[in-house]
């Protein structure tokens, strides 16, 4: 694939992905509802927020009704493995979707639900919501990481 504004999209999405699946592989049962601290999100919260807002955004930029944050994703299950499992299909929805756009498409705004505007404007152009559902990932796995250290697994070491 030619090195298209598309293609480094597909690439940092998949880099970041897999920099979140071997962290989250490597968590231990105990991890996996502790949070650091209360009012703190545990590591199946912050996964479960990371599948939530790709499935919103992404719905919203390829048309479809408005979904609420709450209730967009049917889990599969509570464990790690249902969660990592229902992060697969709803990346494959996203991929399936940029997929479908061309160049021009991937740079046309599109309307924004009105209770966005402050966060994004009334329209959004699709390559820019996907570079935010990405980089709304890679924040959340930064957590992920610093939460298992604080824990005392070192990402500097190798295991």
């Amino acid at each position: 694939m030619k090195d298209t504004h598309k293609a480094r999209l597909l690439k940092e999405l998949k880099e970041i992905r897999e920099e979140l699946l071997k962290t989250s592989r490597s968590m231990k049962p105990e991890e996996f509802d502790w949070p650091p601290r209360p009012g703190m999100r545990s590591a199946k919260a912050l996964l479960q927020e990371i599948g939530a807002t790709e499935k919103v955004c992404i719905n919203v930029i390829a048309g479809g009704p408005p979904l609420k944050w709450e209730t967009a994703v049917k889990w599969s299950g509570d464990n790690l493995k249902s969660i990592l499992k229902d992060l697969a299909s709803i990346r494959k929805e996203t991929l399936r979707y940029l997929d479908s756009l061309s160049h021009d498409d991937l740079h046309k705004p599109v309307e924004m639900p009105e209770s966005w505007h402050r966060y994004t404007g009334p329209r959004r152009e699709p390559e820019e919501m996907i570079r935010w559902v990405a980089r709304h990932e890679y924040y959340h796995l930064g957590q992920l990481i610093y939460n298992r250290w604080l824990l005392g697994y070192n990402p500097y070491k190798q295991s």
